[in-house]
């Protein structure tokens, strides 16, 4: 008899068995099918980022292609702009040449090479003066300066260049004439700067021509900058103005130096140029005599003549003391420089005035502010045998002067100033010293460029014939406190 129990425990564990092994069967092929789709969706996500990258790639060069293009399209139409505004404001002259304005009108070759540039200076001066003598009053107007500046350079821009003719007082400094009483009042042709300069190399130049010598601060500002409606009376006394030569320039950030070797300075009488010797009278000589230059080399009353100055720079740039000026608006700036100047007279049989040996030393110091100024000056000159046909032989003279002045705005186009000045001859024979107070006003209508100048000036001693200087407006006088002078000028710059 067969046994049940065993019997259906052997069916169940062959069930089971069979179940088992059914299932493993069948589990392969899915798990293979599985692992297969993971490879598949890993093969597509390694291309979807390989697609991803370049896909980056070429957006970033695409936007960067786009971006050039734009910014090409742009500095074109700004190109464009440019010469299209330059056209409007040039005109073509001959072949390759723009014409046009850069404070002054100018032509200039395409490559850069060459450059002339031509303004103007006209001065028109009004003006009454007051004296205790005879003659008290005299006015009128006067047409001071007018003149043409050219400049520019040739053949590069290291070459420049500066012309100044026009018409002026043929005797500015009218003090070798003054000895005879007969200075020469006539306004003429004449010519003020002449010059050509060599760039050397970034700190070094070389001017050859008719420049002022760099001596006092007053002479080497231009005309046309001064604070007043001219330069101090003293400073046509003992400036020594210009003369022709050449002249060696040092720059750097914070010094510059100067040294000129010339035919010497005309002021204090000490190189008299007589252009007709044969004059029967001194008288005669002094009234053709040209006191300023240029003039013929062999004419010069002067051996030889040396003129050293150095400047430092303590603030601002060495543009801001172009001028005596400092508008609202403006940055510090301060300046201190010092001044030697040497000339050996020639010392004829018969001359009208000279001397044997001059010494000049000055020193100044220049402030500029935000609306104003402050300038301080001191100079002083000595004559060692000095040759006068009215006063005879003078062993020494020395000479001593100051300059005080000041100003500020009180608004962006009036300036009010005020100047002290103070000096001349430490020796009675030649003089008494000078003290004249002057104030006065400036109307800046365009700058520079067209302004009026209208100041008082009182003198609080005498002027004595010897320091006088009519284009200046002081005729001398011999009373104290007996002259006083008004002028009002109008500027043109261009």
């Amino acid at each position: 008899m067969v046994d049940f129990t065993f019997t259906m425990k052997t069916f169940m564990h062959a069930c089971l068995a069979c179940s088992c092994i059914a299932g493993s069967t069948f589990a392969d092929p899915i798990q293979e099918q599985i692992d297969a789709m993971q490879q598949r969706i890993d093969t597509v996500e390694t291309e979807t980022d390989e697609m991803r990258t370049t896909l980056d790639i070429i957006r970033t060069d695409a936007e960067e292609n786009w971006l050039s293009e734009e910014r090409t399209v742009q500095i074109r139409s700004i190109v464009h702009d440019v010469l299209s505004d330059a056209d409007s404001r040039s005109n073509l002259v001959g072949d390759g040449l723009l014409g046009g304005w850069d404070e002054g009108f100018f032509i200039a070759s395409s490559d850069g090479r060459f450059k002339l540039k031509v303004g103007g200076l006209l001065q028109e001066r009004y003006v009454t003066n007051h004296r205790d003598a005879a003659d008290r009053w005299r006015t009128g107007f006067e047409n001071t300066r007018t003149r043409l500046n050219i400049s520019g350079h040739i053949f590069d821009k290291d070459t420049t260049f500066l012309v100044q003719p026009g018409f002026g007082w043929i005797d500015p400094y009218a003090f070798g004439s003054a000895f005879v009483n007969v200075p020469v009042t006539n306004i003429q042709p004449r010519l003020w700067d002449a010059w050509v300069k060599f760039k050397l190399s970034e700190e070094w130049s070389l001017k050859v021509g008719l420049f002022t010598l760099p001596f006092s601060r007053e002479s080497l500002v231009s005309d046309q900058y001064q604070l007043a409606v001219d330069r101090s009376l003293l400073d046509y006394r003992i400036g020594l103005g210009r003369s022709q030569g050449i002249q060696f320039t040092w720059v750097r950030d914070e010094v510059r130096a100067f040294m000129a070797f010339t035919d010497g300075s005309m002021t204090l009488g000490s190189n008299d140029v007589v252009v007709n010797s044969n004059s029967t009278s001194a008288a005669g000589a002094l009234a053709e005599a040209n006191q300023i230059p240029p003039w013929s080399a062999l004419m010069s009353g002067t051996k030889w003549s040396a003129t050293a100055r150095v400047e430092f720079l303590l603030e601002g740039d060495w543009n801001q003391f172009n001028t005596f000026t400092s508008p609202t608006g403006s940055n510090n700036a301060s300046m201190f420089g010092v001044a030697f100047h040497v000339q050996q007279g020639e010392l004829e049989e018969d001359p009208p005035f000279t001397s044997e040996t001059d010494l000049g030393v000055t020193a100044d110091l220049t402030m500029n502010f935000n609306g104003g100024t402050f300038f301080a000056s001191g100079t002083f000159h000595n004559q060692k045998n000095v040759e006068n046909l009215l006063l005879g032989d003078t062993p020494n003279v020395d000479w001593f002067g100051y300059v005080f002045q000041g100003s500020i705005y009180t608004n962006a186009m009036t300036e009010v100033f005020m100047r002290m000045e103070g000096g001349g001859p430490k020796q009675e024979l030649y003089g008494d010293d000078i003290q004249i107070l002057t104030s006065g006003v400036n109307w800046y209508l365009d700058g520079q460029n067209l302004k009026i100048t209208t100041d008082f000036g009182w003198s609080f001693a005498k002027i004595s014939r010897q320091m006088r200087n009519q284009m200046v407006g002081w005729r001398g006088s011999e009373g104290l406190e007996g002259e006083w002078l008004f002028r009002t000028q109008l500027q043109l710059l261009f």
